[in-house]
């Protein structure tokens, strides 16, 4: 009997010891901002998008760099010669969305193909035609239109994908459509600033739905220094 109330004493006593420590911990907390001190704020920067028609100085073909002898702007992301600075506005020209399926696998391309006829036949858009890509006044994207599908390795993107050029209006609608639509697939919506690198980046601005494809960053590091040279003035990682 001793024995057994020895131990209820040592367990009660436990239980205490826990809670005084809990509660000393939550006054701690009351009083401190931490045992580091006051955390920093996160840094924020202005951001505005662009919207179609617009006339704002961030509208000037002469702030980018010009294709390539041979290019045109499909075959790359128009690139600012100069970044903004960090308390400069970085500006949203339009946006892109990326869903991603295995080639590979023949019912899976077709439930993906499935999706995209099913987002054409909503929002009432036909296949992009022409020199489209960033819209504005980069090509000749006018409104929202979908590409060919990729069946296999492209660029950054690892394996088969279907994408959209978007215009900055339509943003709210085509993401509430692709969160609950989106079934099994990934889904990248990235905006196009100017900075290929961090306009795919999900730790800068790539945003997705459902979890996150391993792109390849590196390959549009390298094509940053491919055609616009190695420079502090573009972004790294």
């Amino acid at each position: 009997m001793l024995r057994c109330l020895a131990l209820i004493f040592v367990m009660l006593s436990m239980a205490y010891s826990h809670s005084s420590l809990r509660s000393d911990y939550l006054r701690f907390k009351g009083r401190s901002s931490g045992i580091n001190g006051p955390s920093e704020m996160a840094n924020t920067r202005r951001v505005k998008s662009i919207k179609a028609g617009e006339k704002s100085p961030a509208v000037n073909p002469d702030l980018f760099f010009p294709p390539l002898p041979g290019q045109s702007n499909n075959d790359f992301h128009p690139q600012l010669r100069h970044l903004p600075a960090p308390n400069e506005t970085l500006y949203y020209y339009s946006w892109h969305i990326h869903t991603y399926f295995f080639h590979e696998n023949h019912n899976v391309t077709a439930r993906a193909l499935a999706i995209r006829q099913e987002f054409m036949d909503y929002f009432h858009i036909e296949k992009c035609k022409g020199n489209c890509f960033m819209g504005g006044i980069f090509d000749n994207c006018t409104s929202m239109c979908v590409w060919d599908p990729v069946m296999g390795v492209d660029g950054p993107h690892p394996y088969g994908q279907w994408g959209v050029y978007l215009p900055n209006e339509l943003l709210q609608d085509t993401l509430a459509w692709m969160s609950v639509n989106h079934g099994e697939f990934e889904i990248l919506f990235h905006p196009n600033t100017g900075e290929m690198v961090g306009d795919h980046d999900p730790q800068r601005r790539a945003m997705w739905i459902k979890q996150t494809v391993p792109l390849d960053l590196d390959f549009l590091r390298w094509l940053q220094c491919k055609w616009f040279g190695c420079s502090d003035r573009l972004e790294t990682p």
